[in-house]
């Protein structure tokens, strides 16, 4: 999966992009087709607030954490999404 990272007010940091890759490598057991993934990290007032957009099977879903430890806010981020996308998934088997 293809992720496009943007770092605002940060500076870029690859072990959280791995970190955050690895996390998110779980949401493709529940879609079949992501057509993007963006995630981007924003620092404001001393908390890093992270935003996940992901476009799958013709669905949009969004993700926002925030926290003073951005490996807590990909934590975040990933409980979040997987929930909506499990939702999704639940939904669409029942037909």
């Amino acid at each position: 999966m293809k992720i496009n990272y943007t770092w605002k007010h940060l500076d870029r940091s690859e072990a959280a992009e791995n970190y955050a890759n690895e996390k998110l490598e779980r949401v493709t057991k529940f879609v079949q087709k992501i057509i993007s993934c963006e995630v981007s990290f924003e620092s404001i007032h001393g908390l890093i607030h992270s935003n996940l957009k992901l476009n799958a099977d013709g669905t949009h879903f969004n993700a926002h954490n925030e926290d003073k430890d951005i490996y807590v806010c990909v934590d975040g981020l990933e409980d979040k999404i997987l929930s909506q996308v499990g939702k999704h998934h639940d939904k669409k088997s029942k037909h």
